[in-house]
């Protein structure tokens, strides 16, 4: 008594006074059909769960729609966070005595403290601390 492949799948090793293994036997009978459709979706419990997955086709539809719904809203939540900007990185352009008026240079100079004295004064100050390091 010696041991062959089944012909029909190839796979399983059968008697030589057998036809068919088990499962082809199964898979002829109806059984295994029989098992597969007896699997309802777990999510609405009504319909046949999809083969390879626990729901039903509009059950699985409907739950990678809230996925892809949760992945947009998280694109979006990301896109709109709040940017910090390091003040050392932004460039702004400084404007010519020229280009601020007359009148707004005074003032600016009132509120600096005197604006020319300022800057002698700076000047003077750069010198002393010059003079105190040699």
């Amino acid at each position: 008594m010696g041991l062959k492949k089944c012909p029909r799948c190839e796979l399983n090793y059968i008697r030589d006074d057998e036809k068919y293994c088990n499962v082809c036997r199964r898979d002829m009978k109806g059984e295994a059909e029989a098992e597969e459709a007896a699997a309802l979706c777990i999510e609405c419990g009504e319909r046949a769960a999809v083969r390879g997955s626990e729901l039903c086709a509009l059950c699985l539809r409907e739950a990678r729609r809230q996925e892809n719904l949760a992945k947009l809203a998280d694109k979006r939540a990301a896109g709109a966070s709040i940017v910090e900007v390091d003040m050392d990185d932004m460039e702004v352009p400084l404007a010519s005595e020229d280009d601020i008026p007359a009148r707004e240079m005074e003032e600016i100079d009132r509120e600096l403290g005197g604006g020319a004295d300022l800057d002698e004064d700076e000047n003077e100050d750069e010198e002393a601390e010059e003079d105190a390091l040699e």
